[in-house]
């Protein structure tokens, strides 16, 4: 990257924490079924059930997760996606994985935190990815009433001796509650991988709908690495 390159960036991203701030700043809208909220995390036997549709890169996308609280610390959570390509000379259609994972809340106070783990098992989509994909990470956030500020760290190994790899994601999210009924998030996903192919800088933004304990989300996201756009809708229902 050059240094032109990095002020722009510098600009962007000054540009981008000034408008979070000045969102900030008014309104006063917390809900208790804010399932999209970064921080959000499942109670005692409370239920999520979060599905979505997207398309990017020639490939549609759709999956299925659904997260249940164990107690008031433990949530596990499975996952289930499936893919169908449109570019013939991929044709990386099929299962893209089936996952299970599990996040324990280590504070609750003002600043919230959390640590997670969980496993991928690969299906048979892309032959890159065909492995068992185990992760780990943490991710810390503070709300107010009508914004919160999160941030996540997560790292992932793929051992295989031809395609085996390792990759981070830092992930900073802003989340605004901008009435009792909209939400609207900016997120980030910066991702360093040993292999530098897999590397990944991606900008995003959502627009979230609530009725009562369910949330209409719409998306997009570029990545500023692979060069390609991709927009989404998600279906969420808190039980």
């Amino acid at each position: 990257m050059n240094y032109s390159k990095k002020n722009k960036n510098f600009i962007f991203y000054g540009a981008i924490c000034s408008l979070f701030f000045a969102l900030g700043v008014n309104g006063a809208y917390a809900s208790e079924f804010d399932t999209e909220d970064p921080m959000y995390f499942e109670q005692a036997r409370d239920f999520t059930f979060r599905g979505g549709l997207s398309i990017g890169d020639d490939i549609l996308d759709t999956g299925v997760r659904g997260s249940y609280g164990i107690n008031d610390i433990f949530v596990l959570s499975a996952t289930v996606k499936y893919q169908q390509d449109f570019d013939d000379d991929r044709d990386y259609d099929g299962f893209s994985y089936t996952g299970m994972d599990v996040m324990y809340r280590v504070s609750n106070d003002t600043i919230k935190s959390d640590i997670f783990g969980g496993v991928k098992f690969s299906g048979d989509a892309d032959p890159r990815f065909d492995k068992t994909i185990y992760a780990a990470g943490f991710r810390l956030g503070r709300s107010w009433n009508n914004v919160t500020l999160a941030g996540t760290f997560k790292t992932s190994w793929l051992f295989d001796e031809v395609n085996g790899m390792a990759w981070i994601d830092m992930m900073p999210e802003a989340y605004f509650r901008i009435d009792e009924n909209w939400r609207i998030g900016f997120n980030a996903d910066i991702r360093k991988a040993t292999n530098p192919d897999f590397d990944a800088t991606i900008l995003g933004m959502k627009f979230v709908r609530q009725y009562g304990r369910t949330q209409y989300v719409g998306y997009g996201e570029y990545d500023f690495e692979q060069k390609f756009f991709k927009i989404g809708t998600k279906l969420n229902i808190a039980f």
